[in-house]
């Protein structure tokens, strides 16, 4: 079912130019992102406070990427390095496991292309170097599951179907477990599977029974604590979405902000199309192979989105909820056009994606620079090792137990500090009268000092500092703290 090939340039393998590739690409993120700052974005640092132990669920989110980066610090240690290894493996991952995919079903040249390209979508170019995790996950495990769908399509050998369909349930399993969004890429990915006679040697086994029975026994032990936390898994992604079933009011703004999800998803790769192939970038080729598979993937997949419009009366999407759903896009359009494998502009686009990978490791090493030069600091800005020093000084021991009313500023101590147990104060949550032996109080801002105020401190202690690369001008961060002793 390979598209043949048309040129001794295209029967040139290509695995080891992509692996280089990736190699390059992905360890100049992880160096960017160590030596830019020693801060942290609010998903690093969530995954900083929750790898504190193993548990079967962490709030709004499935385990499986807290349960990767607890591995990855057991390994590395606790560090902005563990962090970025972990994201960029995994993204390095997707990279590889669309160009599988695709070398089952275009030239080599395209395949490289149709990998490679995914940077043209901003979620997976940009958004997931700047402050990703689930997302990041999710989008691996569903290119996985995609790229051993794809090959149990192809009749593989008898003695390879075994280990393909326990790949395929452990795919899905995990996938499950990554983000709760991957139940809507397998049931799309399922029904085009379903309806399209090519694929349907995939679930025409005997086989598929065992795919469903690891998938179950991935899933089960946090099936398990999902039952008991449903409220808790749920509701967040509910407000996100502005779910409200039944109000007719939002279905026109639900549409809206669906479309704005998929114009944000794909406008970038369509306008690059267009500027390197011209005229040639559309007109599509009616006899390609696997066309009818994409064509009732993508019809499964707005009749799922609008399902969740009209009937579950969602009203928000974002663009990056999209992207374990769309990351094959540009997969589906060289494969419906194999004719560009010798179109004589083909080397623009290579160029083109060079170009923009060497602007996005530019841009975002440079982002707590620039940040601090339009006079608008973020989290990178934070002077972390700087607050450390000040606490050491005030006293602090790097061991006692820290409190604070901050996310962010959890998971930066928790980095800095990391023999020390950190947990973030609720109001019905953490009980400062149960804690034992001397502790940290610590917060920022107004929200700091009214946290420690709730906590019967008066006269909290306070750090002054800088943001990192901000204008002298600009008004410092202000930290409170104080150390208390629990019965």
């Amino acid at each position: 079912m390979n598209a043949p090939l048309t040129s001794s340039d295209e029967r040139r393998p290509s695995a080891p130019w992509l692996l280089a590739l990736l190699l390059a690409y992905f360890a100049a993120h992880v160096l960017s992102r160590i030596f830019v700052s020693d801060a942290l974005e609010l998903d690093e640092a969530e995954q900083a406070v929750w790898t504190q132990q193993l548990a079967a669920g962490y709030g709004v989110q499935p385990p499986l990427y807290t349960w990767l980066q607890w591995g990855m610090f057991r390994i590395a240690g606790v560090s902005v390095l563990s962090l970025s290894l972990l994201k960029n493996a995994l993204l390095a991952l997707t990279y590889v496991f669309v160009w599988l995919t695709a070398r089952r079903m275009m030239a080599a040249p395209l395949a490289l292309l149709a990998s490679a390209s995914m940077l043209l979508l901003p979620q997976i170019g940009w958004e997931s170097q700047r402050d990703l995790t689930h997302s990041v996950l999710v989008t691996t495990l569903a290119a996985a599951t995609l790229c051993i769908v794809v090959r149990l399509a192809q009749n593989p050998p008898p003695r390879l179907r075994p280990a393909l369909h326990v790949a395929l349930g452990a795919a899905i399993g995990l996938g499950a477990l990554s983000k709760y969004s991957f139940a809507m890429f397998a049931t799309a990915l399922a029904l085009a599977v379903l309806t399209t006679p090519q694929m349907r040697g995939v679930w025409r086994t005997r086989w598929i029974f065992l795919s469903m029975l690891v998938a179950a026994a991935v899933v089960a032990p946090h099936a398990l604590w999902l039952v008991d936390h449903w409220h808790l898994a749920s509701a967040r992604t509910l407000e996100k979405m502005g779910a409200a079933p039944g109000v007719l009011s939002g279905f026109a703004r639900g549409l809206g902000s669906l479309g704005n999800a998929f114009a944000a998803t794909l406008a970038a790769f369509a306008l690059a199309l267009a500027a390197v192939f011209g005229r040639a970038a559309w007109p599509r080729t009616a006899d390609a192979p696997y066309a009818a598979f994409w064509r009732r993937y993508l019809v499964a997949l707005v009749a799922l989105l609008l399902a969740m419009v009209f009937v579950g009366g969602a009203s928000h999407f974002k663009g990056r909820w999209l992207q374990p759903l769309l990351f094959m896009a540009p997969l589906i359009y060289f494969c419906g056009r194999p004719d560009l494998a010798s179109h004589p502009r083909r080397r623009w686009l290579h160029r083109t994606l060079f170009a923009l990978a060497l602007l996005f490791i530019t841009l975002l090493s440079l982002r707590p620079v620039f940040d601090g030069w339009r006079d608008r600091p973020d989290e990178l800005n934070e002077p972390v090792a700087e607050l450390a020093s000040a606490l050491i000084a005030a006293g602090y021991d790097g061991q006692a137990p820290i409190v604070t009313h901050d996310k962010v500023l959890a998971g930066v101590l928790r980095i800095r500090f990391p023999r020390a147990p950190v947990s973030v104060w609720q109001p019905d949550g953490t009980a400062l009268a149960a804690m034992h032996g001397r502790y940290l109080l610590i917060g920022k801002g107004a929200d700091g000092a009214a946290f420690l105020a709730h906590a019967g401190v008066a006269s909290p202690r306070r750090i002054t500092l800088p943001y990192r690369h901000a204008k002298p001008d600009h008004a410092p961060i202000d930290y409170v703290h104080a150390f208390g002793d629990g019965a």
